[in-house]
């Protein structure tokens, strides 16, 4: 369901096209993602709680940290151009001696969140889903133009270099909120990564489009000049 929380952001139901990225590969899913508008930038807002099936879910309580990394692209649909990319980490520690879930989670745009659940529920609800998370700031996209959100969600990621350039990237807050360029080594590899999903770097994984939306009001055709005036008639 899109979270309207601003005017800016406008669903574009006719548009059918995905980024480059996602035609390049395999089909995709599309779901449905929440966007809307906070302290100036574009948010986004889904679940990839299914990246948790039974077996992922019952091992929550072994002891041992789950990690879970979910990375997002936004792209302009006219030119599958890179716009920016968004990034969420979560840990997830189960205590047996308090029987709790410990969840931390962090991204480039704020502090690291820590918080303390009583069921596994709660903690991937924590921790594999995005609420409000800023993409970019709003002045930075073109009114009028269509975008779409390319998402990869990892459920303990195994790479060692992804891991170190994730943890690079948030500790940079500011790149998040400037537009990126194919050449962008971040960038780069995510893509790399969404369009073959035979790179095996996780023990599971999501990977799905959003539903197109324009940014901000289409541009209006000018209006139709005004019908001439009546010219006062001759009498003889």
């Amino acid at each position: 369901m899109l979270r309207c929380l601003a005017a800016a952001v406008v669903l574009a139901g006719a548009l059918a096209a995905l980024p480059e990225s996602a035609r390049a590969a395999d089909p995709v899913p599309q779901r449905d993602v929440g966007f809307g508008v906070k302290n100036g930038h574009l948010t986004v807002s889904v679940g990839l709680q299914d990246l948790f099936g039974d077996a992922e879910r019952a091992r929550l309580k072994s002891g041992f940290a789950t990690r879970v990394l979910i990375r997002a692209a936004l792209e302009e649909v006219a030119t599958g151009d890179p716009v920016a990319v968004a990034v969420q980490r979560a840990e997830i520690v189960y205590d047996i001696w308090d029987e709790k879930f410990a969840v931390r989670t962090s991204d480039g745009m704020g502090a690291e969140r820590r918080s303390v659940v009583a069921t596994p529920e709660q903690a991937i609800g924590r921790a594999a889903v995005l609420l409000d998370l800023p993409v970019i700031e709003g002045a930075r996209l073109r009114p009028g133009a269509a975008y779409v959100l390319a998402v990869r969600g990892d459920l303990d990621p195994i790479s060692e270099d992804l891991l170190i350039e994730v943890r690079r990237w948030l500790v940079q807050p500011a790149r998040g909120q400037r537009r990126l360029g194919a050449g962008d080594s971040f960038f780069g590899s995510f893509v790399s990564i969404f369009v073959n999903p035979r790179i095996e770097d996780s023990e599971r994984q999501v990977r799905f489009a959003s539903q197109p939306f324009i940014w901000g009001p289409a541009p209006q055709p000018p209006p139709a000049p005004p019908p001439p005036k009546p010219q006062p008639g001759r009498f003889r």
